[in-house]
C-alpha cells in the first residue's frame, strides 16, 4: 500500500513527466536574477533547490492565481528506492500580485500573477546577505 508521500511523489513525477511544457529554471550561482517564465494554467514549472526539488503549477480564476507547489526530495542514485518527503502547498495570489518562496541555498523563487490571472510569471534570484557595516 501507497502512503501519501509516496502518492503525492508518484503524482508529481507524474505531471513533470507528462506535462510538455513543463518549463526548467535554473539560476546562475552568484548571477543576476535568471530570465523570467510565464506559465499558462496547469502547464508546470521546476526547480532544483539544492537537495530539494520545486514542482508549481497555477489554476486562475475569480481574480486570483490559485498556484499549487510540491517541494520533494531531489532524485539520487543512493535514495533509490528510500522514502521521499514530499510536502504541498496551495497559495492564492491575488490579480496583478505576487508571493516569493525563498529555498535553502540562498535563492527566492517570485511567482506573479497577471492582471486578468491568466499567466503567472516564475523569476529566481539569489539571495544576497547585507554587507556587515565597516
Amino acid at each position: 500500500m501507497m502512503t501519501a508521500g509516496k502518492r503525492i511523489f508518484a503524482l508529481a513525477l507524474a505531471a513533470v513527466l507528462s506535462l510538455t511544457a513543463g518549463v526548467a529554471l535554473h539560476a546562475e550561482p552568484y548571477g543576476p536574477a535568471a530570465a523570467p517564465v510565464t506559465l499558462k494554467p496547469l502547464a508546470a514549472a521546476s526547480f532544483d533547490a539544492g537537495q530539494k526539488h520545486v514542482l508549481s503549477y497555477f489554476v486562475g480564476g475569480s481574480g486570483a492565481c490559485r498556484l499549487t507547489v510540491i517541494v520533494f526530495d531531489a532524485p539520487s542514485l543512493e535514495a533509490a528506492g528510500s522514502t521521499t518527503a514530499t510536502t504541498r502547498f496551495i497559495v492564492p495570489i491575488s490579480s496583478g500580485s505576487s508571493a516569493n518562496l525563498d529555498t535553502a541555498v540562498a535563492k527566492t523563487l517570485r511567482f506573479s500573477c497577471s492582471d486578468d490571472a491568466g499567466a503567472v510569471t516564475v523569476s529566481t534570484s539569489e539571495r544576497v546577505a547585507p554587507r556587515a557595516a565597516y
